[in-house]
């Protein structure tokens, strides 16, 4: 991981970094990753765009170039935004969220949905589910912070008690939309938080058993939930049974080779993937830039989240650590959670690739976290300023 540090700040103008304050690495791999899934967006979307938008093959990108212009109005934003604002605000974002979550139940959804997910507002959707990943995050940063500042307090059992009950009525919400992959998502950073946070597996374990078996009751009476679990239990021993979704992914990639077909040149985009731009997108970059093309995308987010980590580590205090590690947490998850999809590894679920995929609420929010991560970096090397010592970013 010090190697891939040394080789990324080697590409950047000597000094670059302790003049802006900002983890330039950080930053320029998230651009990088940006710019690179708009391409593959407007590959993939072209052949679906031009069909649905009577024959305006940009109309896709298009939309997911608003919504990227808007994620990074985010991200500078929150680069700008002192981190510790987040952790005042931390109980009324949830409570928003917790609204939103329940707002979105009785909301009219497209025809075709099987699920209440977004708000739709002027041609725009919002998942309130989205949001609760990272209010959770913050909320969490908060609590744990609190228990690090006072290792002797009296009431830890209580806090941990109400701490575990919000994770688990967030979660509960998602669950409910149906939402398994993203309730999962927030039970999974929830427990690496506690683990991170150096506590015993007990409240993990806690967490864990509370949610076990309403989740797998949920998942078992949702039609497509059992349809797609099953699917993956039964692949698992027979792989000529997996869905028509993973077996059209992996003749992609198959056939993508070492150098690809060809960027554009894909032939599971057209319609053989649905909606190519969005989960599955690594598997058209897998058949248009065959291995090493994928190597160039997993090599760009085992970048961005090694520094993602090293920004956390050295965090100015202990909420700062726990923010970044949570951010850290969720895209890591996220990232591997949809590349095990394409691969055939996981279940198939929503899990869109951070950066990459079609844009929406989870692009936007991401982007958003990556101007929190730039902040938190530009504080510790201002901290690092006064008492004399630079910014350990190697």
């Amino acid at each position: 991981m010090r190697g891939i540090h040394w080789l990324a700040a080697r590409a950047l103008p000597p000094g670059m970094q302790e003049r802006t304050g900002y983890d330039v690495v950080l930053l320029a791999t998230a651009l990088i990753l940006c710019v690179a899934g708009a391409i593959f967006v407007l590959s993939a979307s072209a052949v679906h765009s031009a069909v649905a938008y009577r024959g305006d093959a940009y109309a896709i990108f298009q939309s997911h170039v608003i919504r990227l212009l808007i994620g990074l109005a985010f991200m500078i934003a929150f680069s700008v935004i002192d981190y510790h604002v987040l952790g005042k605000m931390a109980r009324v974002t949830w409570l928003l969220t917790f609204v939103a979550l329940i707002v979105v139940l009785f909301l009219p959804q497209p025809n075709g949905a099987t699920a209440h997910r977004w708000i739709y507002y002027r041609g725009f959707s919002f998942q309130p589910a989205e949001l609760a990943k990272f209010a959770i995050i913050s909320y969490l940063a908060t609590r744990l912070a609190a228990f690090d500042a006072d290792p002797f307090l009296a009431d830890r059992k209580k806090l941990y008690t109400g701490t575990l009950l919000i994770v688990g009525v967030t979660a509960g919400l998602v669950v409910i939309e149906p939402n398994l992959s993203m309730t999962l998502m927030i039970l999974v950073v929830a427990a690496m938080l506690f683990f991170v946070s150096g506590v015993s597996l007990k409240p993990i374990l806690s967490l864990g058993g509370i949610c076990l078996v309403p989740l797998a009751l949920i998942s078992w009476l949702t039609p497509y939930m059992q349809t797609r679990l099953t699917t993956y239990a039964d692949a698992l021993f027979h792989p000529l049974r997996a869905s028509y979704h993973v077996k059209q992914s992996l003749v992609g990639i198959g056939q993508g080779g070492i150098a690809g077909v060809g960027l554009g040149a894909s032939m599971q985009k057209n319609f053989f993937l649905p909606e190519p731009f969005k989960d599955f997108i690594f598997s058209i970059v897998g058949e248009e830039l065959g291995i090493l093309g994928a190597l160039f995308v997993l090599a760009g987010f085992t970048i961005f989240i090694s520094r993602a980590w090293h920004i956390s580590v050295n965090a100015p205090d202990r909420f700062g650590y726990y923010l970044g590690m949570g951010i850290t947490l969720a895209i890591a998850v996220s990232v591997v959670v949809n590349i095990g999809v394409t691969l055939g590894l996981l279940p198939t679920t929503g899990q869109p690739l951070p950066f990459v995929s079609y844009g929406g609420s989870s692009l936007v929010m991401n982007l958003a976290a990556v101007g929190v991560l730039l902040n938190i970096s530009r504080q510790t090397q201002r901290q690092a300023a006064v008492h004399g010592s630079g910014y350990p970013y190697l």
